[in-house]
């Protein structure tokens, strides 16, 4: 599996007493049932639940309107000019760096509740080690992997700043969430209702995104043609800089590794093992993902044989059209891999890139990552390799 960022897995209860706490702090904002945020790329609205997540919501409003102190004891806005960052489907602020708000580090992040990331447009705090903490997540699309004991869902978002959220997204992580500049949240305004928010800021135009220089070594391989239903991968082989890794896929591919089958457990010879497959997992603006067997793209399951990872100095993922192989953490690959669609140098090292696909397949490889998909990100029509063949 590729992580798009690292989510923790703690869960804790928040007793009564620290909800009392935190509502008094910010009493007279807790009946607010709207974040209006304006952002240097647009509006944002959002009905935040304070009859099911006082806590967090109350947070949330305490830190908008500038009643719960923070640096130094200071109470003012915590949210105006922050910067967000983008990852596939999400985007996250309330981003200061170094900045602890300690009327909130000890307190338990509020329970999960029974919403799961089921829509566009969801709200959610995002704890530190089960502890709330002023970060949170909007989603622009529901997904599943997104469930987790360590975020809150407290309010859900309009779908017109759905679209602004898409667009966020859009722009930092095709810029690896470094964009000539950077997107910020400007203001957030706490309000009754829709005709009680301020005139909207003015969006800022943003200079168009620059790639830096394409440095490091470009691949000498084999070429492998993935023959799928929505049309042709072609990619070339790093063969002299993972040659484990690059010679494990040609062999799978040919039919000439054995492999065991984790439904069976029978081993299997001769069997071209990528023939067939479909992409299970599809994220704009991340990666399309094939390779696993079950269908599962958590990189657990197992066909008989794990090895490691290999770096390459100045091999890393600055470029779109990567083909590399996932895993379920570092020196457990087998079988699974994905195409990136952005340079993302988040992956640097955990990932072994094995090839460079061309300009045409990077087209694709966007194209499939944006067909209609559940909440799990496998497409609703199945993507399939129909074969996969290696050339000189």
């Amino acid at each position: 599996m590729v992580m798009d960022e690292v989510r923790y897995t703690f869960f804790m209860r928040i007793p009564l007493s620290l909800i009392a706490v935190v509502s008094i702090a910010v009493s007279p904002c807790i009946s607010a049932q709207m974040a209006v945020m304006d952002t240097s790329m647009g509006r944002v609205t959002c009905h935040l639940f304070a009859d099911r997540k006082p806590a967090t919501t109350a947070m949330f409003v305490g830190l908008a309107n500038g009643t719960i102190a923070w640096d130094g004891g200071t109470a003012k806005p915590f949210y105006d000019g922050t910067v967000f960052r983008g990852s596939s489907g999400a985007i996250s602020g309330g981003l200061r760096s170094g900045v602890v708000v300690k009327a909130l580090a000890d307190t338990p992040l509020e329970e999960p509740g029974d919403r799961n990331f089921d829509a566009p447009g969801l709200l959610a705090m995002i704890g530190e080690k089960g502890k709330m903490a002023p970060r949170f997540t909007i989603l622009d699309h529901a997904n599943a992997e997104s469930d987790s004991p360590n975020r809150s869902i407290f309010g859900l978002c309009d779908a017109a700043s759905v679209k602004v959220v898409q667009e966020i997204s859009h722009l930092l992580t095709s810029a690896d969430n470094d964009p000539s500049a950077a997107v910020k949240l400007l203001r957030v305004s706490i309000v009754e209702d829709a005709a009680s928010a301020p005139p909207p800021l003015t969006p800022v135009p943003l200079p168009p995104v620059v790639q830096a220089k394409l440095q490091g070594p470009e691949p000498t391989g084999r070429v492998a043609v993935f023959h799928t239903s929505m049309g042709n991968l072609t990619c070339r082989l790093f063969e002299k800089e993972s040659p484990i890794a690059a010679q494990i896929f040609v062999s799978l591919a040919d039919g000439t590794k054995d492999w065991t089958n984790p439904k069976t457990h029978s081993l299997e010879h001769g069997v071209r093992f990528y023939d067939g497959m479909i992409f299970d997992r599809v994220l704009p603006d991340f990666v399309i993902q094939t390779g696993d067997i079950t269908n599962d793209p958590s990189g657990a399951t197992d066909i008989g044989f794990r090895f490691k990872n290999e770096d390459t100095p100045g091999l890393t993922y600055d470029r779109p059209g990567r083909l590399a192989f996932g895993n379920n953490g570092k020196d457990t690959n087998n079988s699974e891999l994905f195409f990136s669609e952005h340079p993302m140098h988040r992956l640097d090292g955990g990932f072994t890139i094995i090839g460079q696909c061309d300009d045409t397949s990077v087209k694709r490889i966007e194209a499939i990552a944006r067909v209609p998909r559940d909440e799990h990100n496998r497409p609703l029509t199945p993507v399939i390799i129909r074969s996969v063949t290696i050339h000189k």
